[in-house]
Order: structure tokens, then sequence, then C-alpha cells
């Protein structure tokens, strides 16, 4: 038994390190979502400020869903374009109402971006962009992570090896062990002798 324990150990610790990276993709994953545009809210220019992740210049990856629908009319023009310092293009589309509308799927830099979204009368606009900001720093957490987790296994096997070679101060005292001795009772004598054949009732002292 004693030798299958650090087996054991180190089986749990592995199993730690993939759980712990399992539930870090997981948490990457996960989707920020941003409403630019609504039925009952529109604006042709929609700012957004992309902030770094932990303090990683990476660019975060990013998704535009826009859907664009008819309230009064059978056709219009429709243009979107994704702007960084409202100088340099991103992303950049235009079609006609009839056209299906792509959706983009990038990356984005920490930095400020304008999202341009034109449309014509008698049109509404269901915008959305999703980011992943923890996507960005994905690799780096899965090696933090697992640096971490191996760090804490061999900070315990030392303190483990630290506990086993403390000295027991209890160990040196020898105990004393007291031989058993029997007790012999004896029976206490009665100082005043009785006869077996006095009677209780004797003649009253004159």
């Amino acid at each position: 038994m004693e030798g299958r324990r650090p087996l054991q150990n180190f089986l749990l610790w592995v199993v730690a390190v993939v759980l712990i990276n399992a539930i870090w993709v997981n948490v990457a994953n996960q989707s920020a979502p941003n409403e630019l545009n609504s039925t009952n809210q529109y604006q042709p220019h929609r700012e957004i400020e992309i902030s770094s992740v932990f303090g990683s210049s990476s660019a975060i990856p990013a998704k535009l869903i826009t859907v664009f629908e008819s309230t009064s009319v059978d056709n219009a023009n429709l243009s979107i374009t994704i702007k960084k310092d409202n100088r340099t293009a991103v992303y950049s589309w235009s079609g006609a109402l009839t056209d299906e509308v792509p959706t983009w799927s990038g990356e984005l830099a920490p930095g400020s971006y304008t999202v341009e979204t034109v449309v014509d009368e008698g049109v509404t606009v269901q915008q959305q962009l999703n980011l992943k900001p923890f996507a960005a720093v994905q690799t780096v957490g899965h090696v933090v992570l697992t640096l971490l987790l191996v760090a804490l296994a061999w900070g315990e096997q030392g303190v483990r090896a630290l506990y086993a070679r403390r000295p027991n101060p209890d160990s040196g005292k020898a105990v004393e062990k007291t031989p058993f001795k029997s007790k012999k009772f004896a029976l206490e004598e009665d100082p005043v002798a009785w006869d077996e054949h006095d009677s209780p009732w004797r003649d009253p002292l004159r």
C-alpha cells in the first residue's frame, strides 16, 4: 500500500491539471455580447472601446451579427463598416436589402472602434458584437494554471517530507510498566469471640 500511494497522488494531480485546464477552455470560449443597434433604438455610429485583458496586447476574437428587416419598403441600400480610431477600416460591406448579410468574424486589438451602419428609411437594424476577451490569453492561462498546480504539488510533497522527518518528542521516552501485584485482603477478626452456645438474652448485671 505504501508503494502505491505516490502513484495515486501523481494520478490525482494529473486529473486536477486536466480538469482545471478543461474549465479554463470553457471560460475562454464564453462570449460577451454587446448590443449595438436594436429595432427600437438605432444609431448609425457606435463607439466601442476594447480594453486589454490582464495587460495583454493580444487581439480579441470578435463576431459581428447584423439583421436588417423592412417595415415599408421592398428594397434598400445597406452598408456596414468597422473602423479603428475612426480612420482605418477593419471590415466593410455594402449591399441591398435582398442580399444575404454576412456574419463577420475576426480579431480586434485593444483600442477604440467605430461601427458605422447606414440604412435607408423603412429598414430596422438588429446588431450585436460578440467578444471573447479571455480567448486572447487562453494559451498563457493554460501555462500559468499548469505551472501553479505543479508548484502546489511539489510544495505538498515537500511539506509531507519535512513532516515525516520531524522527530517525535514522545519516541525517546520509555514507558514504565508496573507489574501487577495482587493484594490479599485479610479477614477482620472479631475482638469478641462468639460462642455458638451463647444466647443473645443474658441475665441483667447486678
